[in-house]
């Protein structure tokens, strides 16, 4: 969402503007940690980390470099993967073991987390364990601050939020992120 595909002046329009953004389309939650990780570990001066989860059903894999898949990438290794091994409790002990590593790096970096959600998550009976050692248990979703596609069609372009979707995200993350960061 924060990349911005669907907006018609991507670097303009999203919230981040002039701020480093390192968000890609497609990125999977284990790409996101391991990008941040490694942005912060070459830039150890950053003053504060906006986090956005994506949808738990990307998940990171390695041939030949870390590639992201989702159920509809095109290979071998995603039909393999979404066929056998794939799970909704998978899914989200990944998410919140993703959530927990972020947090535990970041330490007394301020940051923020809000995530993407998805309609199968309300299936879950059973939290896993790193959801429950973080304080992002009740994080912020998209649904939260723009609403669903279907409810709120005005805020939405092919799933994925428009220009009105992102400045909604944008207000709420002005009343999060520090003043002096964004102005």
């Amino acid at each position: 969402m924060t990349w911005g595909d669907e907006l018609e002046n991507r670097l303009q329009d999203r919230f981040s503007r002039s701020h480093p953004n390192i968000a890609e389309c497609g990125m999977s939650n284990d790409m996101m940690v391991m990008k941040t990780i490694e942005y912060i570990e070459q830039n150890p001066d950053v003053e504060y980390v906006v986090a956005q989860f994506s949808v738990p059903r990307r998940i990171m894999h390695y041939k030949n470099g870390w590639k992201n898949i989702t159920p509809w990438t095109k290979n071998t290794e995603a039909r393999v993967f979404y066929k056998y091994l794939d799970s909704q409790e998978s899914r989200m002990m990944n998410l919140w073991k993703n959530v927990y590593i972020l947090d535990q790096y970041l330490g007394d970096i301020p940051h923020y987390f809000w995530r993407s959600g998805e309609e199968s998550e309300k299936n879950m009976k059973n939290d896993c364990i790193f959801k429950k050692l973080v304080p992002w248990s009740d994080m912020v979703t998209l649904y939260d601050l723009i609403g669903t596609p279907d409810g709120s069609p005005q805020n939405y372009v092919t799933g994925h939020p428009n220009k009105q979707g992102h400045e909604l995200i944008a207000q709420h993350l002005q009343g999060v992120v520090p003043n002096s960061l964004y102005h």
